[in-house]
């Protein structure tokens, strides 16, 4: 008798009395180790898929990347970056570059998120607290370069937080620490990957007495497609509803539940890195097959066809629908490709989003969509799939994506939106932030200062409602009070290096010197180049 053997009993046992023990509290989830020992075949061959191995610790999964001390240098040549691993642990290094005391330092890779099939980006931590790296790697070119959202950054940007609905769709069973923006119990999440779970519900029950799990392909098109539409659909925004969290959704339910994703009206949108869910609608084949096409039509999310074999797999796939004869292309260009059906109709192509990526185009036209492209600036923002929504999800979109995108005919159609859902008395917390901020920017404090308390007073978790109060203390020279907030932002959200400026200027004025220069010390880990904390660390020290 060998070790697993022994293991996969004991490990379903382990989960059937866990299961035992919550079911009076409801189905909890219990983990891919307790789908196993009855499902074997399913659960091995699931593990060797993209899904399952979304994220992990640094250097443990598989494609392994090269940590051999790879170098680039960010868009303007100011910062050289070097990614390497020494004494079993992983980091990258920053130096600026053309000065006499250049700004250098080390961070550690603690985690990896993404599969490796395209590319993989990397976590820091600060206490708990989870940031993204700046460095990334891309499997297509082997190499390493800035990560999403960093090609035009030109400082050590070391304080974007990942939050839990980054996570999400990386990996299950997240274990956020309440009361927090970024801060995860160790390890962040049970299980690295997609789990068995999220498609087919919490298993407590089904381990105890048998219930039977979620099918998705068994339940209304509605909510099968939300089951895939949780990380596959991203839209210009998403919404949460009021009340309503990053990890509310449950298998069986509809996605529109607990949140609104919201796209642009018009024409079709460019493709984006999880775009498959908008790009399906737009096919002729959706549309035409009255909803019954969906992911599960082509895709077995428990096994993924071996590359040698994808083209005849997928093929397989279309002449379910199609007839061979139907393809016009020229016998010579149907030959030349394999008589692959992707190859003209779902093309890999650079996403409009992400850079040194290519993704399949899921909106299976008859010809290829032009590269790049962006709609109007003053496009309507919609419910994805139709339907309406409530004045407050509409300006929170409106608000969302025109702060996002310096788009000032949004921020105008939030500001009026969420006025009128204030008035109504169907505002929340984060609508009410948002409106407080929309005032301040036109220097209206005596509006947005008691929409900023209303707002605090509702949900006390807002790092940006309380930077804000602290810094109308501030203003009104209550310099403790400023500090009581401030402190509290921070213990929500560490990285807010302006806001721990704030606080050391409001420390030093109240005879905390030494506490100011920790603080300001601190904002210098999460930003090196940060001047104004350079100077006044400098001035306390003199």
């Amino acid at each position: 008798m060998n070790c697993n053997d022994i293991l996969g009993p004991l490990i379903f046992l382990l989960a059937f009395l866990v299961a035992i023990a919550s079911c009076a509290a409801g189905a909890e989830f219990v983990g891919n180790q307790a789908c196993a020992p009855c499902h074997p075949d399913i659960y091995r061959s699931f593990l060797r898929t993209p899904m399952a191995n979304g994220s992990g610790r640094a250097g443990t999964g598989e494609p392994m990347e090269r940590f051999d001390h790879a170098e680039f240098r960010d868009s303007r040549g100011a910062f050289t970056y070097r990614v390497g691993q020494e004494a079993g642990d992983y980091f990258f290094e920053f130096r600026q570059q053309r000065v006499k005391q250049p700004i250098e330092g080390r961070r550690k890779l603690e985690y990896f998120v993404g599969s490796g099939a395209a590319a993989r980006s990397y976590l820091t931590s600060y206490e708990g607290f989870l940031y993204e790296a700046p460095v990334a790697y891309y499997s297509r070119s082997a190499a390493w370069k800035p990560a999403p959202g960093y090609a035009e950054v030109d400082y050590p940007y070391l304080n974007r937080p990942v939050l839990p609905g980054c996570l999400w769709c990386h990996a299950s069973g997240i274990q956020r620490i309440p009361g927090t923006q970024n801060a995860y119990a160790s390890p962040p999440f049970r299980d690295g990957g997609v789990s068995c779970e999220r498609c087919h519900g919490p298993g407590s029950d089904h381990i105890a007495s048998g219930k039977p799990m979620v099918n998705p392909a068994k339940l209304a098109a509605a909510e099968r497609d939300s089951i895939c539409e949780q990380c596959h659909l991203s839209g210009e925004i998403r919404v949460p509803k009021s009340g309503k969290d990053d990890l509310a959704f449950r298998p069986g339910e509809r996605l529109t539940e607990d949140l609104t994703v919201f796209v642009r009206g018009g024409s079709p949108s460019p493709m984006k890195v999880t775009s498959h869910a908008e790009d399906l609608a737009q096919s002729a084949c959706r549309r035409a097959s009255g909803a019954k096409l969906w992911c599960g039509t082509c895709h077995d999310p428990h096994t993924v066809p071996a590359a040698n074999e994808k083209a005849a797999y997928f093929r397989g796939k279309c002449l379910t629908c199609h007839q061979a004869s139907d393809c016009r292309a020229p016998q010579s260009a149907r030959q030349a490709n394999g008589d692959n059906c992707v190859t003209c109709h779902m093309p890999r192509n650079p996403p409009s989003d992400i850079e040194h990526v290519v993704f399949t185009d899921h909106a299976i036209r008859r010809r290829a969509r032009p590269a790049g492209g962006s709609l109007p600036a003053d496009a309507d923002l919609i419910p994805f799939g139709g339907g309406g929504a409530s004045t407050r999800d509409l300006g929170l979109a409106y608000a969302m994506v025109g702060l996002r995108e310096k788009n000032p005919l949004y921020t105008q159609r939030a500001f009026h939106l969420l006025q009128q859902a204030v008035a109504s008395g169907h505002a929340d917390a984060l609508a009410l932030a948002y409106l407080a901020e929309f005032y301040r920017d036109r220097k209206d404090d005596a509006r947005a200062l008691p929409l900023y308390e209303e707002s605090w007073k509702m949900d006390m978790d807002q790092s940006a409602v309380a930077a804000a109060l602290g810094a109308y203390q501030m203003q009104r020279g209550n310099l403790e009070q400023a500090i009581r907030y401030w402190r509290r932002a921070l213990a929500i959200s560490p990285a807010l290096v302006l806001v721990r400026t704030n606080l050391a200027a409001a420390l030093l004025r109240t005879g905390h010197a030494e506490e100011a220069q920790v603080t300001l010390r601190q904002a210098l880990e999460f930003q090196p180049s940060l001047q104004e904390a350079r100077d006044l660390l400098n001035q306390i020290s003199k």
